[in-house]
């Protein structure tokens, strides 16, 4: 199997800053600065900042990458604005033999473009390492930005299918890509490089709104004529206003290291039909969800790529009766029966794919919707009622609502995460704003959790160094530290390989006791092996104080002028 590795990037601050960062920022740590608590240094609070800027100064500095960012983010940008109105403008949309249903379609299609999340699903542009060939020409990256122009196409089918390289990440923020003699090297250095292949499909979801979907497949393995072999599964959710793409160091990663990796846009999400209301709707239906919309999807993409029915929860004929149940009105919704009663398709890979061992990663939104899954899959019920395919691993990103640890589950955030002051996200429980996110309310649910005894499986929580909510995005020009993408990609494929797999790897399960270069001086990193029933060892011992823990003072104090840090782990 192979080993993890790491990754890099993103792109676009005043000049001056980034120059000054950049020779600093790509010297790695080694392990024993990391093991070893230093004296204290109270100027680390300010000069922290530093490295939130260290991965847009490598990415800016990056030969060529920062064109790539100014001509993808035009020409994908222009494309989107035009699309909506096609529809709208062709005569056949209003002369049909179904009468009024195209039009209702098209005016649908034009709301929910107005009201996605973003508007027209503009952005910035994704990592070109995570782009793949779409057009089919041989080139990848910033040598064809013709390709960032097809990644949201999933009309034309000359752009459904194409071949990718497998990412290696690396600390100083270069991301590389495996070769043929299974060694890594830069994408232009002219090496013959181990390539996978990514299809995307769409599939219908409880509500009856059209999800986009990708699958990535391992390097040999043919979508089209798969083998005999039974393959373990990831399952993605991106996060608010993100593309598919724009977490593709997650789905990539894990098809590299062999899983076949599926990752879903949430409805309201670029890609996807739906808006912005159908993000965060059924209200108050689900317990402790922030974003009922995308709970509910995470249910019905696990059905889906597991084979199981996805059973209606809107009624197809009575639109006042699904606004009345707290659902966003539509003039349109799919029946999400399998076909030929209904408009799903099936998942046609399922022969391929080991259901056993289903693994769960998300980030922001997405990792609400994932987290909560875990909460319905203790339960052994879904929201419909019906059992949902178990899942055996989940590494959730900067985003958390309460849950039990049906299953091994960690947690990643960073030291300066949007701030979630405790496990309920603000101060109190509510019915409304649950998540939290930041290593604060971060580690305030991990600890909740652990001591429930429902929660006997694998626990981790890590934080990122001098990080934000946008280092778990490919997003160019994202401020994130040029460690992050690498630690995390490492952290999540260590946990799928160790937890989430039929031939778990021994050196992944080993991996996670140890400190990865990009870790937080400020949090401790913990792992609990045995969850509830064991103990939450240090992976890291404190020896800085972060702004963000001026909301804790005590701990800002102690952080601030002794060594090591505040930590209540247990010491390896």
């Amino acid at each position: 199997m192979r080993t993890i590795r790491r990754i890099r990037g993103l792109a676009a601050v005043p000049a001056a800053v980034l120059l000054a960062l950049g020779a600093s920022a790509i010297a790695p740590a080694h392990a024993d600065d990391i093991l070893a608590p230093q004296p204290p240094d109270p100027s680390y609070v300010f000069t922290e900042f530093a490295d939130l800027f260290s991965g847009t100064a490598a990415d800016l500095l990056a030969p060529g990458q920062l064109q790539y960012f100014v001509s993808a983010g035009i020409l994908t940008n222009t494309g989107r604005l035009a699309e909506p109105f096609a529809d709208l403008a062709e005569p056949e949309t209003w002369h049909t033999p179904q009468g009024a249903a195209a039009g209702a379609a098209a005016a649908q299609k034009f709301w929910d473009t107005l009201s996605h999340v973003p508007p027209f699903a503009l952005g910035l542009p994704t990592h070109p390492a995570y782009i793949p060939d779409w057009n089919h020409n041989g080139r990848f990256g910033i040598a064809d930005v013709d390709d960032a122009l097809h990644d949201d196409d999933y009309d034309n089918p000359d752009y459904a299918q194409a071949q990718f390289r497998l990412p290696c990440q690396n600390s100083d923020g270069t991301v590389w890509f495996e070769t043929l003699d299974g060694s890594c090297a830069a994408g232009d250095s002219g090496a013959q490089f181990t390539l996978g292949t990514v299809e995307k499909f769409r599939m219908i979801d409880a509500r009856g709104i059209s999800l986009a979907g990708r699958a990535y497949f391992p390097a040999g393995v043919d979508p089209d004529h798969p083998d005999a072999t039974k393959y373990p599964v990831t399952v993605g959710f991106p996060g608010a206003a993100e593309h598919e793409s724009d977490v593709g160091m997650y789905a990539e990663g894990a098809a590299r290291d062999g899983f076949v990796s599926f990752v879903f846009s949430q409805a309201g999400q670029p890609g996807s039909d739906g808006n912005a209301l159908d993000l965060i709707t059924p209200l108050l239906q689900l317990e402790n969800c922030f974003a009922p919309g995308s709970c509910l999807d995470a249910q019905d993409v696990v059905r889906w790529v597991a084979g199981q029915d996805i059973t209606p929860v809107s009624d197809l004929n009575n639109e006042i009766g699904n606004v009345l149940r707290g659902q966003n009105p539509r003039l349109v919704r799919a029946d999400s029966a399998y076909a030929p009663i209904g408009a799903n398709p099936r998942n046609r890979w399922l022969d391929m794919l080991d259901t056993g061992h289903i693994n769960l990663w998300g980030q922001s939104v997405g990792s609400i919707g994932m987290s909560s899954y875990l909460n319905y899959q203790d339960r052994g019920r879904g929201y419909d009622g019906r059992p949902l395919p178990k899942v055996s691993s989940a590494s959730l990103m900067s985003g958390f609502t309460q849950h039990v640890a049906s299953a091994a589950v960690q947690w990643q955030t960073a030291d300066f995460d949007i701030p979630g002051l405790n496990q309920y996200g603000i101060v109190f429980p509510n019915p409304l704003f649950q998540p939290t996110d930041g290593p604060i309310g971060t580690k305030d649910l991990y600890d909740m959790e652990r001591r429930d005894p429902r929660s006997t499986n694998p626990m981790m929580f890590l934080t990122y160094e001098g990080g934000s909510h946008g280092d778990s995005i490919n997003w160019l020009g994202v401020p994130h530290n040029v460690k992050s993408p690498a630690l995390s990609v490492h952290y999540s494929m260590a946990w799928f390989n160790c937890y989430g797999r039929a031939d778990a790897d021994r050196s992944a399960c080993d991996s996670l006791s140890q400190p990865f270069d990009g870790l937080s001086r400020a949090v401790a990193t913990e792992y609990a092996p045995q969850g509830h029933d064991g103990p939450s060892l240090c992976v890291t011992i404190p020896d800085r104080a972060t702004l963000e823990q001026i909301f804790r003072p005590q701990i800002f104090a102690q952080n601030l002028t002794s060594s090591p840090g505040w930590h209540d782990c247990t010491p390896q």
